[in-house]
C-alpha cells in the first residue's frame, strides 16, 4: 500500500528539482572557491574533456531508465535518483576540501555520472505513472520542465575565459559552485523521502524482450555520432565540406536511431536533434540572471499549449523557422531586442517540442531530453567561427574570442533542422499511427 504524502504536489516538486539538479550537473563545469588558483593546464583539461563527460552522462541516464524501468518498480527508480544525488553530494563535499592541483577534469565526470542517474532514475519513475493516461501528470511536467530549465539556467554563467588576451587566465575563471550544496541538500531529502514512500514491491513496466536495450543502442548511436562530428567541426569549421558532410552524418544518425525505437517514438529523437542545433545559435553564453524565470514560464507555456494542441509537424516546422531566425540576428549584428526575442522563441519551442510529443516508453523521453544536452555539432561550428584555430595552436594560452559574425553555424543548423523533419515526414508514412500527437 502506497502512502500518501501531501499527494501529487510533493512528487512534482521533487520531480522539478531532480531534473534540474541533474540537467545543472550535467551542464555546468563544476568548479569551487579553489579552482580559479588552478594551472591553466588543469582547466584547459576541463574544458576540453568537458563534451566527453556531458556525452557520458547523458548516455548513463538512458541506460538508467532503461534498466530501471525494466528491472523494478518506482522503488527502484528512485533508488537511482538517490544514489545519483547521494554521489553528487559526497563528490561536491569531497571537492570543497580539495586540496590544490586535484583533478577537475576527474570530479567533473563523476559530477556527469551523478546528474545521469539522476536524470535516468527520477524521469524513469515520473513517467511511469503518466504512461498508463492519455497526457502527463503534473509531476512528469515538472520533471520536463526542470530537466528544460537547466538549459536555460546553465546560461547565466558568465565565459571561462576572458574575451581579452590575458597571461593569468586562471584568474579570469569564474567560481560559481554549481548546482549550489544547498539545492544539493534540499534535493538528497526530497529525492529520500519520495524513495521510503515508495513501496518495494511494485511491478516493472511490462517491455517486449527485446525494447530494453533498443533505447540504449539508438542513445550510444546518436550520442557517439553527435559527438565525432562535433569534434570535426571544432577544428575544422573552416571547411564548406566538413560542415556538409558533418550535417549528413548527424542527420542520418538521428534517422537511424528513430527508426530503432518502436512505434512513433522516434518523433523525440528528430525533434530534438533538431533543437539543439537551432538552440545552439540561438542562446548566448551571457544571459543575465532576471531572464531565467521569464524564460522559464515560457518553457511551462511551451509544455502546456503542446500538450493541449500537440502536433509534431508544427513543431518541426517551428525549429526549422527559428533557425532561420538565428541567421536574421547575426545579420542584424545581433540586435538585443532580436536576440531577446529569439531566447523567448526558442524556450517556448522547446517546451512545445516536448510537450506535443508523447512516446509510449518513458525511457525515449529520457533519451529525448539527454540529446538536448549533448554538444551539437552546430554549437562546435559556432565555437569555431568565434575562435577560429587559437586553442589547436597553443592549447596553452588564452584565446580572443568574439562575437560571432558568421552566417554558418544558422544555416547549418537551418540545414540540421530540414534534415530531421523530412525524416521525421518518413517516419510518420512508415509507422502506424498510435499516439494522438503526431
Amino acid at each position: 500500500m502506497t502512502i500518501r504524502w501531501s499527494g501529487e504536489g510533493v512528487e512534482t516538486v521533487t520531480a522539478f528539482l531532480a531534473a534540474l539538479v541533474a540537467g545543472l550537473s550535467l551542464m555546468v563545469p563544476i568548479d569551487f572557491a579553489w579552482t580559479s588558483r588552478s594551472s591553466a593546464l588543469h582547466l584547459d583539461l576541463l574544458v576540453f574533456s568537458l563534451p566527453q563527460a556531458i556525452a557520458a552522462g547523458a548516455l548513463i541516464a538512458v541506460v538508467a531508465a532503461v534498466l530501471s524501468t525494466a528491472l523494478g518498480g518506482q522503488s527502484l527508480r528512485w533508488g537511482v535518483a538517490l544514489g545519483g544525488v547521494a554521489l553528487l553530494f559526497v563528490n561536491h563535499l569531497l571537492g570543497r576540501n580539495a586540496v590544490l592541483g586535484t583533478s577537475l577534469a576527474t570530479l567533473n565526470f563523476l559530477d556527469s555520472i551523478a546528474g545521469g542517474l539522476i536524470l535516468g532514475g527520477s524521469g524513469a519513475a515520473v513517467l511511469a505513472r503518466s504512461r498508463v493516461e492519455s497526457r502527463y501528470s503534473w509531476a512528469a511536467m515538472a520533471w520536463l520542465l526542470g530537466a528544460i530549465g537547466g538549459v536555460v539556467a546553465e546560461e547565466i554563467r558568465p565565459e571561462t575565459r576572458s574575451a581579452v588576451t590575458d597571461q593569468h587566465f586562471p584568474q579570469n575563471w569564474p567560481a560559481l559552485d554549481a548546482p549550489p550544496m544547498w539545492l544539493i541538500v534540499l534535493a538528497v531529502i526530497l529525492i529520500g523521502v519520495r524513495f521510503l514512500r515508495e513501496p518495494g514491491s511494485q511491478p516493472a513496466e511490462p517491455y517486449s524482450i527485446q525494447l530494453p536495450i533498443v533505447p540504449i543502442i539508438a542513445a550510444a548511436f546518436m550520442i557517439g555520432v553527435s559527438l565525432l562530428c562535433s569534434s570535426v567541426l571544432a577544428r575544422h569549421g573552416d571547411s564548406l565540406r566538413d560542415i556538409a558532410v558533418m550535417t549528413a552524418a548527424t542527420v542520418v544518425a538521428a534517422v537511424f536511431a528513430a527508426l530503432l525505437l518502436p512505434d512513433r517514438d522516434g518523433t523525440q529523437v528528430l525533434l530534438a536533434v533538431a533543437l539543439a542545433g537551432a538552440g545552439s545559435v540561438i542562446l548566448e553564453n551571457r544571459v543575465p540572471g532576471w531572464s531565467v524565470p521569464p524564460l522559464m514560464l515560457a518553457v511551462a507555456a511551451g509544455l502546456l499549449a503542446g500538450t493541449r494542441w500537440p502536433g509534431v509537424r508544427v513543431a518541426a516546422v517551428g525549429v526549422i523557422g527559428l533557425a532561420v531566425f538565428s541567421v536574421l540576428v547575426v545579420a542584424t549584428g545581433h540586435n538585443v531586442v532580436l536576440g531577446g526575442l529569439g531566447h523567448v522563441l526558442l524556450a517556448l519551442l522547446s517546451g512545445y517540442c516536448f510537450g506535443a510529443v508523447a512516446p509510449r516508453y518513458g525511457s525515449t523521453r529520457v533519451l529525448g531530453i539527454a540529446l538536448i544536452y549533448v554538444p551539437s555539432p552546430v554549437l562546435a561550428l559556432r565555437d569555431y567561427t568565434r575562435r577560429g584555430h587559437c586553442l589547436l595552436i597553443d592549447p596553452g594560452k588564452p584565446c580572443t574570442i568574439g562575437d560571432y559574425t558568421s552566417f554558418a553555424p544558422g544555416w547549418t543548423a537551418t540545414a540540421l533542422a530540414t534534415g530531421c523533419a523530412l525524416g521525421l515526414w518518413g517516419l510518420l508514412r512508415r509507422r502506424p499511427e498510435h499516439d494522438p500527437a503526431a
